[in-house]
């Protein structure tokens, strides 16, 4: 009976979610030289998240639109993956997964169409090898996009109309010139979405040149291009989504959608977004300043399940600081806010 009791409340008080985003993996098979798994790999925990652990969520999907299989790592190298697939799909769930491409080959295309695979997001950090290749260390430009096309060319067979292709770009100084492409690119490889993200961890002080957001001297022809690009993806009917590139100081809102989602790590922690993640554990720089890099857990799905812990009596107060809806003053805020999420440029705009 105690045991229904719990099933009962677990499902009448289990959080509805825009999405969840389940860490599967710190693996990675890349060497990207602003990732915290290259900068710390000499400390840098890797993992591969259980399929037991994967399994104490699923009664939790059923309120959640999207399942993202993300995190500080690629999710291609966790042999359970397309089971954690399958079960998110079996449930009825919008699934997808970011990846550096380099493991995507026929045979994996050819299934993740057949798991109807809702979004394949595909990383990069320049539109030519040479400039991607420098920065994504470990991953060959020519070779991702000769499988994304081939990807493509499978859908087309398959008269399969996903996995839907979304580009992500990662936008520093030395690769901005040549952002202006991307629209090209993402008509090539069908992409339906593009979304462009700033260095927003910088864990080692020699990048903090690279954040466009810190040339300050140049932020109009950031933000003029960036509308360029914009314009130009609507008329070919595709989404172009960017934030900056200037800091918005007087912010009090989050972009990660705190209020209706979570990160699950690799470990079964829950925390509020991959910048919270516990699995990074170092210095991050933040307006010159060199501060620890801390995470953040509201619990962990060994422990407790995914319900109790989003209705936490801390969980919920951290929540209500980024609600516009509760109205209080500014300095209140910030003085509640936790550091990690005060000093953070994802706050502030970026």
């Amino acid at each position: 009976m105690f045991e229904w009791i719990k099933r009962r409340l677990n499902k009448i008080c289990s959080p509805a979610l825009d999405w969840v985003q389940i860490e599967v993996t710190t693996y990675c098979n890349g060497s990207c030289i602003y990732c915290p798994h290259t900068i710390m790999r000499h400390s840098w925990a890797q993992k591969h998240m259980p399929m037991e652990l994967f399994c104490t969520l699923v009664p939790f999907l059923e309120y959640t639109d999207l399942v993202y299989l993300q995190g500080w790592g690629e999710p291609l190298l966790n042999d359970h993956l397309f089971d954690m697939l399958r079960i998110c799909k079996n449930q009825g769930k919008r699934t997808g997964f970011t990846t550096n491409g380099m493991l995507l080959n026929e045979d994996m295309s050819r299934r993740l169409i057949d798991l109807d695979l809702d979004i394949i997001g595909i990383s990069l950090a320049g539109t030519s090898a040479k400039t991607h290749d420098r920065i994504r260390k470990g991953t060959h430009f020519s070779k991702i996009i000769s499988q994304v096309e081939t990807l493509c060319k499978i859908k087309a067979e398959k008269n399969a109309s996903r996995p839907n292709v979304h580009l992500a770009y990662l936008m520093i100084k030395s690769n901005f010139h040549e952002l202006e492409e991307i629209i090209s690119l993402a008509k090539r490889v069908e992409a339906k979405q593009v979304v462009a993200s700033n260095l927003s961890l910088i864990v080692d002080p020699k990048l903090s040149a690279e954040a466009i957001f810190n040339d300050t001297v140049h932020t109009d022809y950031y933000r003029e291009i960036l509308d360029e690009i914009r314009d130009k993806a609507a008329r070919e009917d595709i989404i172009f989504d960017y934030h900056g590139p200037g800091l918005d100081h007087a912010s009090l809102r989050c972009r990660e959608n705190v209020r209706r989602a979570c990160v699950i790590n690799v470990e079964g922690e829950v925390t509020p977004c991959v910048l919270t993640n516990p699995v990074l554990s170092s210095y991050y720089i933040f307006n010159g300043d060199s501060l620890p890099l801390t995470g953040m857990s509201f619990g962990n799905l060994w422990n407790e399940s995914l319900t109790q812990i989003w209705n936490k009596e801390d969980y919920t107060r951290f929540r209500a600081l980024f609600d516009p809806e509760i109205k209080r003053e500014p300095e209140q805020i910030r003085s509640e806010m936790p550091q990690r999420c005060l000093k953070c440029y994802k706050r502030l705009g970026v």
